[in-house]
């Protein structure tokens, strides 16, 4: 049987190798999952013991070992509490994204309120 007559511009259509895939991380600690909002008020953030720094670091560690990047959506709560943190999730060849300020959800917010926990003011 013949093979199809194709134009020579035309491209031959491989599968790849492998699946694409995305890696994200939310950046931020176990107190303020969405899950906790109604049960950790975010002016007592401060009271708890963080584990953001360690944990974040662990998956680092585990990504360079993998041969993986990712995006880290980083509170900005934590952003400004470890700037080292964030510059090293960069300096490791991430990207670094906003998950906002509070970790508030959009639906839960007026313009203004988002614009206050985007621009973090």
């Amino acid at each position: 049987m013949n093979a199809p007559i194709r134009p020579d511009d035309e491209p031959e259509l491989t599968a790849p190798s492998e699946a694409p895939f995305a890696l994200s991380v939310d950046v931020e600690d176990y107190f303020q999952v969405q899950a906790f909002a109604r049960y950790v008020r975010r002016d007592a953030w401060d009271s708890w013991p963080s584990r953001v720094e360690r944990n974040t670091r662990l998956l680092l560690d585990l990504f360079e070992e993998k041969g993986a990047t990712a995006t880290f959506f980083t509170l900005g709560w934590v952003a400004r509490r470890y700037p080292g943190l964030v510059r090293e999730i960069a300096a490791r060849g991430h990207e670094v994204a906003s998950h906002g300020m509070f970790h508030q959800m959009l639906t839960e917010q007026t313009a203004e309120s988002f614009r206050i926990d985007a621009l973090g003011t």
